[in-house]
């Protein structure tokens, strides 16, 4: 489905000499591992936070997270204006390569991280490096989107890093999503059916919409023609 997206104002804790870290001791273990690993340079942490609560997280960010994201990395680049501290940022842009990274610099952007809780303590290792490799990626200029989770370049990353096999993250993927979909319906059941009137497709929610939404398989955009209609 399409909806007209309300972002709200990024609002992420206040910096401080090393990352802020909202979870478990377990994350800062695997923080501090995967850091090393990837060689990420040591005046980065001032500028990353991470946090194992979904509402801290959209508050920093301004964004929606996907209530089954089992991880998620977000860059905030820095304000444009630093003395009003005005709430509008600069399209992304690089940062500083790893060969320039004992360079100093005054950094104004921001590395936020969210980790689920709720996983196995294998599946919250391999998230945090999975989330520092987004992370680092970011660091080196060269940004990546994914284009199947557990299928593509970013996933063969992830297993040199943590050293575990490509099929054993995907089951590993497999197991905790399907968890997190079970857990998410016994908490939320499905009341409510909404179908597309012209490709048919269904849409099952726990709740009804707040606003009109189109359907995403026939318009990537929000369009009126092909607005959900409510079964039933």
């Amino acid at each position: 489905m399409v909806a007209e997206r309300r972002s709200g104002l990024p609002a992420p804790p206040p910096g401080q000499a090393d990352s802020i870290i909202h979870g478990s001791p377990i994350i800062q273990h695997w923080l501090t591992h995967y850091w090393q690993k990837l060689q990420l340079p040591e005046e980065e942490l001032a500028v990353l936070a991470i946090t194992q609560d979904r509402q801290e997280y959209m508050r920093w960010t301004g964004k929606r997270l996907n209530m089954l994201a089992l991880g998620c990395y977000c860059y905030l680049p820095a304000p444009i204006n630093m003395r009003t501290r005005a709430r509008k940022y600069t399209p992304l842009r690089a940062l500083p390569g790893f060969a320039d990274a004992a360079r100093k610099y005054t950094a104004g952007h921001r590395h936020l991280i969210f980790i689920e809780s709720d996983m196995q303590p294998q599946s919250i290792e391999v998230t945090v490096a999975h989330e520092l490799i987004h992370l680092a990626d970011r660091v080196r200029g060269t940004p990546r989107r994914h284009r199947h989770h557990g299928y593509d370049a970013i996933a063969a990353d992830e297993a040199v890093v943590t050293g575990y096999q490509l099929d054993e993250l995907r089951l590993l993927l497999h197991e905790e999503s399907a968890r997190r979909e079970r857990l998410r319906r016994e908490r939320r059941p499905i009341r409510y059916l909404y179908q597309c009137p012209s490709c048919g497709k269904e849409y099952p929610r726990a709740r009804r919409y707040s606003q009109a939404v189109s359907c995403s398989k026939c318009d990537s955009r929000y369009n009126p023609q092909f607005r959900l209609l409510l079964q039933g």
